[in-house]
């Protein structure tokens, strides 16, 4: 029974450490609000690209900042 619960109690905290906020992904990464905010700061201060659709440069932005934080969308 203890056993049962230490396993489940484990698996219940490496589910939350490891996915948040629609699907992203971090093992060993950074904390994910944290890294989030900043990420949110770096990509508003990019300046759209006239060659790709609205917010398509600061997505892709946001997502580079992410990765490099150590998340990612599966």
């Amino acid at each position: 029974m203890r056993l049962s619960f230490l396993i489940v109690l484990a698996l219940a905290a490496a589910g939350c450490a490891t996915l948040h906020d629609r699907g992203w992904q971090g093992s060993g990464a950074e904390p994910f609000d944290g890294a989030k905010a900043a990420c949110e700061a770096e990509a508003a201060a990019k300046p759209e690209g006239a060659a790709k659709p609205e917010g398509a440069a600061r997505t892709e932005a946001f997502e580079a900042c992410m990765a490099a934080k150590g998340w990612r969308r599966p």
